[in-house]
């Protein structure tokens, strides 16, 4: 028990020091065209890639043919395009040097803008009405 305590503790250590580390080194932001970022963002988002793999539409509407799919795939372009959240659980990860589902942070940081985050929370997928499906229609 005292060892795993320890472990816990050196564990939130490690990361508290890694976090403050990155806190204090200014973001590397690559020079990329919006042009280059939306294709990018089109891309994640799309059915089978990190952002449209936990989004509804992923599962419910890969091809995107409802407007429900449609409007919910371009909120995802639009998200991944703004600047990255305040909070989010990766932030810590990618920040230290670590990635997300093969993401880093030069990865984050080449389709997110920079500047004041617009959201503090990056926010709850739902799934619409018009997106839900029962056995009987799969």
């Amino acid at each position: 028990m005292k060892m795993r305590s320890l472990v816990v503790s050196v564990s939130v250590a490690v990361l508290s020091c890694a976090h403050m580390q990155a806190q204090g080194q200014p973001a590397k932001k690559p020079s990329t065209s919006v042009g280059a970022r939306t294709a990018a963002c089109k891309l994640d988002c799309s059915a089978g890639n990190l952002h449209g793999t936990y989004r509804v539409y992923g599962a419910a509407d890969p091809q995107l043919k409802s407007p429900e799919g449609r409007k919910l795939y371009a909120e995802c372009v639009r998200l991944c395009l703004d600047p990255l959240p305040g909070t989010y659980a990766q932030k810590v990860i990618i920040e230290s040097g670590g990635s997300w589902f093969g993401k880093s942070k030069s990865d984050c940081l080449g389709c997110h803008a920079v500047g004041k985050p617009k959201r503090w929370w990056p926010g709850i997928n739902t799934i619409p009405e018009n997106l839900k499906r029962d056995s009987a229609t799969q």
